[in-house]
């Protein structure tokens, strides 16, 4: 059996599911994410006749913030206005109608990298690989089962977030299987879809719009709220599959996860400006200069968030190397020139200092674990 699944709960951390799949879990109040998903909800709360700044109570945002693209919202923020949607516009199906627009392009690089991907398969590790990129608020998993490949959503004693009645739950649930299923036709074409979606709890008077909305049978009053799909899909390549950007486009959000997992303050400005030039990493001198004052104070500044320059620039070209290890076919030789060592002995010995593996076994050893996964 398959089993991949992320857990995208409160605190900040990074960390690994186990199989070296990355996990990232956001804070709630961190503003990280463009304000795609916030205004698809406020559009068609405001088709729906709902007042636009009601529906923005107590997120401190306001309608014209929410078409700026450059505004940074949280997953707070958004859980605060699906609160402030349910009590306004009571409806059974509005977590449907907001989901259903919810295409793979309001996702950003996130959205872009499953577009490229090889295969079904590949599409739904990168989905959950990379998960915190999309502002993803839910616990995902999926696995083979027999024949069919299943996605499980969480009940709501699982749900991660505090202060989540029945209503506001079923919108959740609602919302992230219409966006599941809309994504899929997007990666893989229109006519995609699950064999049957299963839902927790009674069904409602009329489930025609559910069964529109995720192209299949709907049933209701089961163990756990499911998509199934056959199994024999995950073969299928997406529409737009292109190998050669799939990796560099996973590469990017693994380095996106990265910077994210560092925090805020003068490490995240510093390792900003590690990753601002690919492979050629400036001195710790050319940081300071850059950020306006002497490297002396950019190492106490380091310090006083516990962290060093050193082990900033060792973990981002440690990221760097398992990425390209894992997510390109790249050479040993041209992954140690894209990452500024002076030769590949270098790069050989620095990787088995940081992993206990050579870069090949770390390469064989995660080719044999998708093997055993497959």
């Amino acid at each position: 059996m398959q089993l991949i699944d992320t857990d995208p709960a409160p605190p900040l951390r990074a960390s690994t599911d186990g199989r070296g799949t990355a996990l990232l879990l956001a804070r709630a109040g961190d503003r990280r994410f463009p304000p795609s998903k916030l205004s698809v909800l406020l559009g068609v709360m405001t088709e729906l006749g709902a007042d636009p700044h009601e529906v923005l109570a107590g997120t401190g945002l306001l309608p014209e913030n929410v078409s700026n693209p450059f505004t940074m919202t949280s997953c707070a923020q958004f859980l605060r206005a699906s609160r402030n949607a349910v009590r306004l516009l009571p409806h059974a199906d509005l977590g449907l109608r907001v989901g259903e627009r919810l295409g793979v392009m309001h996702y950003g690089m996130y959205g872009y990298a499953l577009l490229c991907s090889e295969s079904l398969r590949q599409v739904w590790e990168r989905a959950i690989r990379y998960h915190p990129l999309s502002g993803g608020m839910l616990p995902l998993r999926w696995e083979v089962q027999g024949d069919e490949a299943v996605w499980t959503f969480p009940d709501r004693a699982a749900f991660p977030w505090p202060d989540v009645d029945e209503a506001l739950y079923r919108f959740m649930i609602d919302l992230q299987l219409a966006a599941h299923v809309r994504i899929g036709q997007d990666v893989m074409g229109e006519s995609f879809g699950p064999k049957q979606a299963g839902y927790i709890g009674q069904a409602p008077a009329d489930v025609s719009h559910w069964e529109r909305v995720l192209h299949a049978p709907v049933v209701f009053g089961q163990s756990a709220n499911t998509l199934r799909f056959d199994a024999t899909l995950l073969t299928r390549a997406p529409q737009l599959a292109h190998p050669i950007t799939a990796s560099h486009l996973s590469v990017q959000c693994a380095r996106l996860l990265e910077e994210a997992s560092w925090g805020a303050g003068m490490t995240r400005r510093v390792y900003e400006e590690l990753t601002r030039h690919g492979g050629r990493f400036p001195s710790i001198e050319e940081v300071a200069s850059r950020l306006c004052m002497t490297s002396r104070t950019l190492r106490r500044r380091l310090e006083a968030e516990g962290a060093g320059f050193s082990e900033l620039l060792a973990a981002v070209r440690k990221r760097l190397a398992i990425d390209y290890l894992v997510g390109t076919r790249l050479s040993t030789e041209d992954i140690a020139e894209a990452l500024g060592f002076s030769d590949v002995v270098s790069f050989r010995h620095a990787f088995k200092r940081w992993t206990g593996l050579t870069p090949r076994e770390y390469r064989m050893a995660q080719d044999g674990a998708r093997l055993h996964l497959q």
